[in-house]
């Protein structure tokens, strides 16, 4: 049996908003950084322990925040295997979650975060608009956008941890999920958080039983063909403009993520070789990066 576990950062217990900047990096910044992978590799360990008591033979985790250097592998379960690095390098492949296919069994997530728009949930960033081949609009968050695209290979999600919101939203497609609130938001970066211990030991059971039960949880399916638009964090400026229509889920997402304005190709990047903090304010989005480009210019770093 093989699981597959899709990890954020934003929804896990303890973390209530965004630490650092690169250009302002400061001691305090490196340390609730440092501190935030701790607490998300735990509630990784925490989930690997309950598949593997559920009786699976294999999981792998896709560290699916920023640039794929968020989970530590030095603090990893020795029996996790681990797929990270860049997101761009993985739809020149033609895929967005590497390994996530038929061979697949049973999908977790942590670290769950609620989608763009959301005003009780935690730093609500990505909204994924979806066209289904029956004419059905969907608003997804990467919570449910990784549910659907499991489902496109008949996998279904079992588990999922994370904020009240988000917990919510997925549960509105799959009632019979497992799943663990990590914390309720009073708003996007003001929270109430259970205590990260007693969030592991929660984890591990609840991904033990959802595990057990995969063959009583339906996969979420969108039926293609499937168009799809994506927004950050202002749920009104979709990209792209003028969407590709793909034969399903999976293959219209990637299409979508390679035509939004932050997607660089692999050649763009440097030599395609560089540290994430190697990275210069020229380089960085301004605020309103996620805004039409009339509204404001992309290249401007103030």
């Amino acid at each position: 049996m093989n699981v597959y576990i899709v990890a954020d950062i934003e929804g896990i217990a303890g973390m209530v908003f965004y630490e650092h900047r690169h250009r302002d990096m400061t001691p305090l910044s490196y340390e609730l950084l440092h501190r935030n992978r701790v607490l998300l590799t735990e509630e990784v360990n925490a989930a690997a322990r309950g598949a593997f008591d559920a009786g699976a033979e294999s999981v792998v985790v896709h560290d699916h925040h920023g640039q794929g250097y968020t989970i530590l592998p030095e603090l990893m379960d020795k029996r996790l295997e681990l797929i990270h690095g860049r997101p761009e390098q993985y739809l020149t492949l033609g895929v967005h979650h590497p390994d996530l296919n038929e061979s697949i069994d049973a999908l977790i997530l942590i670290g769950m975060h609620a989608k763009a728009g959301t005003t009780d949930g935690c730093t609500p960033h990505s909204l994924i608009c979806v066209t289904d081949g029956e004419g059905k609009r969907h608003e997804l968050s990467e919570a449910t956008m990784s549910m659907a695209y499991a489902g496109t290979y008949g996998v279904p999600c079992v588990f999922i941890a994370g904020d009240r919101a988000t917990v919510d939203d997925a549960l509105g497609l799959v009632p019979s999920l497992e799943r663990v609130e990590t914390k309720s938001h009073y708003a996007s970066q003001v929270a109430r958080t259970k205590s990260p211990t007693l969030v592991r030991e929660l984890i591990e059971a609840g991904v033990r039983r959802g595990v057990e039960r995969r063959s009583e949880i339906q996969p979420f399916v969108i039926p293609g063909p499937c168009t799809i638009q994506i927004a950050d964090r202002n749920p009104a400026a979709r990209w792209p403009e003028s969407p590709n229509t793909r034969k399903d889920f999976a293959t219209a997402l990637c299409d979508t993520l390679q035509n939004v304005p932050w997607y660089k190709p692999v050649e763009a990047i440097d030599d395609g070789w560089r540290y994430p903090d190697r990275i210069t304010p020229s380089e960085m989005p301004n605020d309103r990066w996620n805004t039409p480009a009339d509204e404001a210019d992309r290249s401007d770093p103030n």
